[in-house]
């Protein structure tokens, strides 16, 4: 098995095919911990570093985490027969089909979750600004690919638009009025 080719997870990307003797020194300078991923070439489960035999010298398991939602997804990394170039649910091996949510290794993207408060505070007082923000909000969420506040940016968004309508709707009447005194 040494003598295959492997694949490792560099930042939510599979990474390879690289040798043995490549992963084994990626090891050796700390580029590769032993709770990220590897998988052989032609392998169906990913598996922490750790566990292959003769990669970090003695096999030592990394200390478990208290955090629940870790010993989750250390529970889903075990297999789901994903081969090195496939990776599912985010683009990281091991997000089982259980829970997709949590990521346990390098975080996505900046949070726009102050930009999506103000999108939906604004769309009550100003609903332009309203709209711009949770506008904003949801762009930098889906650039991310961090969904944290979604929910009031979508709610800014949708009540800008009504508040907006409505106002449109009024200044039509009013326009209309006046102009036939």
């Amino acid at each position: 098995m040494a003598d295959a080719s492997w694949y490792y997870v560099d930042q939510g990307r599979a990474v390879g095919p690289v040798s043995f003797d490549q992963l084994r020194e990626l090891a050796r300078s700390n580029r590769l911990a032993a709770n990220d991923l590897v998988c052989a070439e032609g392998g169906s489960a990913w598996q922490a570093a750790f566990s292959v035999a003769g990669l970090f010298g003695t096999a030592t398991p990394p200390v478990p985490s208290s955090d629940p939602l870790d010993q989750l997804a250390a529970a889903n990394r075990g297999g789901g027969g994903y081969g090195p170039g496939a990776l599912p649910y985010g683009g990281y091996p091991g997000a089982g089909y259980a829970y997709q949510g949590h990521y346990s290794g390098p975080r996505m993207g900046q949070s726009q979750q102050g930009m999506a408060i103000a999108g939906f505070v604004c769309s009550f007082l100003i609903p332009l600004l309203g709209l711009i923000f949770s506008c904003v909000a949801l762009s930098g969420m889906s650039r991310n690919r961090n969904d944290e506040g979604r929910g009031l940016a979508t709610a800014g968004l949708v009540i800008s638009i009504i508040y907006m309508g409505v106002a449109c709707i009024w200044f039509t009447l009013a326009a209309t009025v006046v102009s036939r005194w």
